[in-house]
This record gives C-alpha cells, sequence and structure tokens, in this order.
C-alpha cells in the first residue's frame, strides 16, 4: 500500500472517530442554544404579560418543567452579541445585567431618561418575569440560609423591578438610579448566599 493511501486511511479513521467523539458534544451545544433561545422567548411572553397587569402562574409552571436549571433562564442577563436579551441600541454594552449596574453608578440624564423609556420599562418587567420564575427554582440549603432568604431576595427583586417600571414611566433618574441599585443589591445578595 502507498504512503499516501496508508495517510489517507488513517486520516478516515481519525475523522470518524473524532467525529463520534465531539458529536455528542456538538449536540449538546446546540440543545443548550436552543433552550437558551427558548426560554427568552418565555421570558418577553410572560414580560409582556406582566406589563399588560396580569399574571401567568400556568407560564411560570410550564417553564419551570421546560427547563430542568435556572441556567437559560439567567443567560437573558447577557448582552445580545453573547445570546443575552439586551436593551437598547444592539452591541457589546446592550446586556440587562450591565445596564443596571452602570444606573446604579451613574444616574441617567433627564433626557437619556425619556429617550430610552421603552426599553427601562422592557427591562424592568423582564426583571419582575425571571424573578417569579427563579422563584420556582428554590437553592439547596446552605449553612446559615434557607428558603427564607431566598424568598426575601425574590422579593427585594420583585419590588425593585416595580420600581424600575414606575420610575421609568416617570423618566425619573434619581429614582431610576434607587431602583437600579436596588435591583443589583438584591441580585448580588442572592448570589453571595447562593451562588456556588
Amino acid at each position: 500500500m502507498s504512503r499516501f493511501a496508508c495517510t489517507l486511511g488513517f486520516g478516515l479513521v481519525l475523522a470518524v472517530g473524532l467525529g463520534f467523539l465531539v458529536g455528542p458534544y456538538a449536540v449538546g451545544a446546540d440543545d443548550e442554544e436552543k433552550a437558551i433561545k427558548e426560554a427568552q422567548k418565555d421570558i418577553l411572553d410572560l414580560a409582556k404579560t406582566l406589563e399588560g397587569g396580569k399574571e401567568d402562574a400556568k407560564k411560570i409552571q410550564d417553564m419551570k418543567k421546560k427547563y430542568e436549571d435556572l441556567a437559560p433562564i439567567m443567560h437573558a442577563y447577557k448582552p445580545s452579541p453573547k445570546g443575552g436579551i439586551g436593551v437598547g441600541p444592539k452591541g457589546a454594552g446592550d446586556g440587562i445585567e450591565l445596564k443596571l449596574q452602570n444606573m446604579g453608578k451613574r444616574k441617567l440624564s433627564p433626557a437619556n431618561a425619556g429617550k430610552e423609556k421603552g426599553d427601562l420599562i422592557k427591562m424592568a418587567y423582564i426583571n419582575l418575569a425571571i424573578a417569579q420564575v427563579t422563584e420556582q427554582y428554590p437553592p439547596p440549603k446552605k449553612p446559615g440560609k434557607g428558603v427564607k432568604e431566598w424568598k426575601q431576595h425574590l422579593d427585594d427583586m420583585k419590588k425593585s423591578s416595580k420600581e424600575l417600571a414606575d420610575a421609568a414611566k416617570a423618566m425619573d433618574p434619581a429614582k431610576l438610579q434607587t431602583a437600579a441599585t436596588n435591583m443589583n443589591n438584591a441580585c448580588n445578595n442572592c448570589h453571595s448566599d447562593f451562588r456556588d
């Protein structure tokens, strides 16, 4: 057998072998991306319902059944180029988490509060939707921390989401900053108590 034929044969065997090894992981990545996209659609649907002044316990329960854990739901906070929902002009800085952090650090100008009103209201109801869904995934008990603390953090998140929506509707920069700070604190406190 020629050297070329041996090399070609070895290359084909190697390619097939790698396909068997990598194939399941590639499918897993596709499944994860699909779950993230579906979760975002579900979050946006729930946020729209909440913005309309209605509750949807069935939708929340369906999401709990649909998603094994919070990862695809929490992915919504990332910037849109990284697969998050994003708010405002699309780009690396459009992530909800980043927007809330920046708003907590620096008050929006009245002109920007007016210009971003729709996006800020949408962001507030996305946060509220995520808080309501997150409530269905209590974490494992940690020393000194349990369901009581978990629920308190989520109550703080819901309250600050409503404050954010009200401040955005009123186009009040000072209240927007306070609501964003409260939201950041609720998230950080929960992560510090329960996130591994």
